[in-house]
């Protein structure tokens, strides 16, 4: 058996490297897209709120 084939493949959550913090550029992008699935989500929840009460009438 060669040396290559006895390597193991590293597992998906070995954590060899330490993680990074994303830059301030990353960090507005991740916030703007985080508040704006909150604001989807809000909604969503929302009209089926209102459906609901639709229903019971």
């Amino acid at each position: 058996m060669n040396q290559k084939a006895a390597r193991r493949q590293p597992d998906l959550f070995d954590m060899d490297d330490q993680p990074t913090a994303p830059i301030p550029a990353q960090r507005e992008q991740l916030a703007a897209l985080v508040e704006a699935l909150l604001r989807e989500i809000i909604a969503a929840l929302a009209a089926e709120e209102v459906d609901d009460d639709q229903d019971h009438r």
